[in-house]
C-alpha cells in the first residue's frame, strides 16, 4: 500500500499527455444541455441499454426540455445496475471531483445538475477541467483542424479517402484540394494535398476508424482492380447526384489505405488505428482484432502504428504484436473506462513482455469534457496499482516504477507523435 501511495503521488504530480479525444470546441457545446443530456451522449448510455433501457426511453432521458426528476426516475433502475462499470465510475468521479457531489444518485441528481449548469454558464470550463483539475498538458483531438491550440492538436481521418459514399464526396473533396477528380490518380492526389495541408496546420497523426464498418484486414490490391471499383462511383446510371451511390468496392478501400500508408511512410506521420471494442450497442467485434493489421506492420516497417483501445478484448494479441514489431505501439485510450481491471491486468502483463517505451497510458476518448476528468482519475490510479504490483512482486524497484510512469504518461506519447518538434512550447513546459 505504501508503494501504491508513493507511485500515485508521483503520477498525480505529472502533467500528462492525452492521446485521443472527441471534444467539441468549447464554444460549440450545447448551451441548453443539462447534466443528463450531456453525460448520456455516449458510453454510459450504452451500459444503460445493455442493462435493459429501451432506445425510446434513452431518447427521453437525453431530452433536456423534459423534467429532470422524471427522466431520472425513468433510468434510475438501469443506472443502479450499471454504475459499477468503468463508465459509471468515471461519472461518479466527475460528480465528486468537479461538482462536490457524492456520485450520481437520486439524492444528488438535482444538486449535481444545478452545479453543472452554473459551471457551464460561468465559462472557462475546459480550462478548469482539462488544465486545472485533470493536469493534461495537451490532448490529440479527433478530426478538428480548427481546434483550440491551448488544449489540443489534431488527428486527421483517413476514412473519407478510403470509403467515400458517393461521387459527390469525391468532387467536394477535390474542390477543397484544387483537384478535378476523374481518375483514381486524381483521388490519390486529393488525399495527398488535404493530408499535407492538415499537417501544415494542427495535425500530428492520421487515424483510421474503419473497424466500425469493415474488417481491419487490408489486402495488397493492384491499381487496375482498384480502378474498377473507383469507376463504379461515376456510373451515372446507378449514381445520379441526387441518389445514394453504390457502396465503394472493397478493393478500392484496400488500395487507398495502402496509398495512405505510403504517404505516412514518406512523411514520417504516425498512424492511429481503432481496434477492439466499438462504441455503441450491437457491433461486430471480430472486425477489429489488431492481429488483422499484421500485413501492414510487416510492409510499412518505418511507420509508427499507434494501436488504440488496448485492442480490448484482444489485449494479449496486441501485446504480442508490440513485442514482435518495432513499429507497433500500445495506446490505452478509452481503456481505463472500458474495464479498469482489464487495463490494470493488461499493463502488468505487458510490462513483462513489452519494452516500456512502447505504451501510452491515457486517452480520454470522450465527447464531453467532464468525462475526461473521471477517466484520468481512473487511469492514474490504475497505473499506480499496476506498477505497485510490479514493485511488490520484485519485478523492479520503486524508482523504476516512477520512471515508467513518466514514460507512459508523458515521454512516450511526446516521442511517438513528434510533439517536441511540432509543439515547441510543450517541450519547454515538460522539461
Amino acid at each position: 500500500m505504501r508503494d501504491y501511495d508513493s507511485i500515485l503521488r508521483f503520477i498525480n504530480g505529472l502533467e500528462i499527455l492525452d492521446t485521443h479525444e472527441h471534444l467539441p470546441n468549447e464554444a460549440a457545446r450545447d448551451k441548453n444541455a443539462d447534466v443528463l443530456s450531456e453525460w448520456l451522449i455516449h458510453y454510459f448510455s450504452c451500459d444503460l441499454v445493455s442493462a435493459g433501457l429501451s432506445d425510446q426511453d434513452l431518447a427521453v432521458a437525453r431530452d433536456h426540455t423534459k423534467p429532470l426528476r422524471e427522466r431520472w426516475t425513468l433510468i434510475e433502475p438501469y443506472w443502479n445496475a450499471a454504475r459499477s462499470t468503468g463508465y459509471g465510475r468515471s461519472l461518479d468521479l466527475a460528480a465528486s471531483g468537479l461538482y462536490g457531489c457524492a456520485g450520481v444518485t437520486g439524492r444528488t441528481i438535482e444538486r449535481l445538475n444545478e452545479a453543472f449548469v452554473a459551471a457551464r454558464r460561468k465559462g472557462g470550463h475546459y480550462q478548469r477541467v482539462l488544465k486545472d483539475s485533470s493536469r493534461i498538458a495537451l490532448s490529440i483531438i479527433d478530426s478538428n483542424l480548427e481546434c483550440d491550440r491551448e488544449f489540443f492538436v489534431s488527428a486527421v481521418r483517413l476514412d473519407e479517402f478510403v470509403m467515400p459514399a458517393h461521387r459527390r464526396d469525391l468532387v467536394a473533396a477535390g474542390r477543397r484540394a484544387g483537384v478535378s477528380v476523374h481518375r483514381l490518380e486524381d483521388w490519390e492526389e486529393t488525399m495527398r494535398v488535404l493530408l499535407e495541408r492538415a499537417f501544415a496546420k494542427t495535425a500530428v497523426t492520421v487515424k483510421c476508424g474503419l473497424a466500425y464498418l469493415r474488417s481491419l484486414y487490408f489486402a495488397k490490391v493492384s491499381l487496375a482492380r482498384a480502378e474498377e471499383d473507383f469507376n463504379q462511383l461515376f456510373n451515372e446510371e446507378h449514381s445520379p447526384a441526387w441518389r445514394p451511390g453504390p457502396k465503394v468496392g472493397r478493393e478500392f478501400q484496400d488500395y487507398m489505405l495502402h496509398a495512405a500508408l505510403r504517404l505516412a511512410d514518406q512523411h514520417a506521420w504516425p498512424v492511429q488505428f481503432h481496434t477492439g471494442i466499438q462504441e455503441g450497442n450491437g457491433n461486430v467485434i471480430a472486425n477489429a482484432n489488431p492481429a488483422l493489421l499484421t500485413n501492414l506492420f510487416l510492409e510499412y516497417e518505418n511507420v509508427k502504428f499507434d494501436i488504440f483501445h488496448m485492442g480490448y478484448p484482444y489485449v494479449m494479441e496486441l501485446g504480442n504484436l508490440a513485442k514482435n514489431f518495432r513499429n507497433v505501439f500500445i495506446d490505452m485510450a478509452w481503456g481505463h473506462i472500458i474495464s479498469p481491471e482489464a487495463a490494470r491486468r493488461a499493463l502488468v502483463e505487458w510490462l513483462d513482455a513489452v519494452p516500456a517505451n512502447k505504451i501510452s497510458a491515457f486517452g480520454g476518448d470522450y465527447c464531453f469534457v467532464d468525462g475526461v476528468y473521471g477517466h484520468q482519475c481512473l487511469a492514474r490510479s490504475n497505473v499506480a496499482a499496476a506498477l505497485a504490483q510490479k514493485v511488490a512482486d520484485g519485478s523492479f524497484k520503486l524508482r523504476r516504477a516512477t520512471e515508467i510512469a513518466r514514460w507512459i504518461f508523458v515521454d512516450n506519447p511526446v516521442r511517438i507523435f513528434n510533439l517536441a518538434e511540432r509543439v515547441p512550447a510543450l517541450a519547454a513546459k515538460l522539461n
